[in-house]
């Protein structure tokens, strides 16, 4: 796919990194599943998803929603989307996809993670 812009562009490339300036997540979506589906971060860290739709057919568009953290975008395919927040509430929060995507749309789901400070 020419328009893939994302640095996770390939199946192979996703990622989770820590930097100085927060966690970087490098996920890709394709139906139906993100990789990675589980995202694991302390409380109180900046979070920098950088999500690419390696769909290539025209119609298969995907959403990507943390609803507790106010967090909803659609990416067209071959298009790629940066979100960055900062992880202020401990738990565990469903990561969804928000675009009906195929039959199996409801399984295309994870979890984000998000450890309370002081957990060691």
């Amino acid at each position: 796919i020419e328009r893939l812009r994302g640095e996770a562009n390939r199946h192979d490339a996703e990622r989770v990194e820590r930097r100085p300036d927060g966690v970087h997540v490098y996920m890709t979506a394709i139906r139906s599943h993100f990789t990675p589906d589980v995202i694991r971060v302390k409380q109180g860290e900046t979070v920098h998803v950088h999500l690419t739709n390696l769909e290539q057919a025209y119609d298969a568009t995907h959403g990507f929603a943390i609803n507790s953290y106010n967090v909803n975008v659609s990416i067209e395919p071959g298009e790629a989307s940066d979100i960055t927040f900062v992880a202020d509430r401990a738990g565990v929060f469903p990561m969804y996809c928000t675009e009906f995507c195929s039959a199996l749309h409801l399984e295309m789901a994870g979890y984000f993670l998000v450890e309370p400070k002081g957990k060691k």
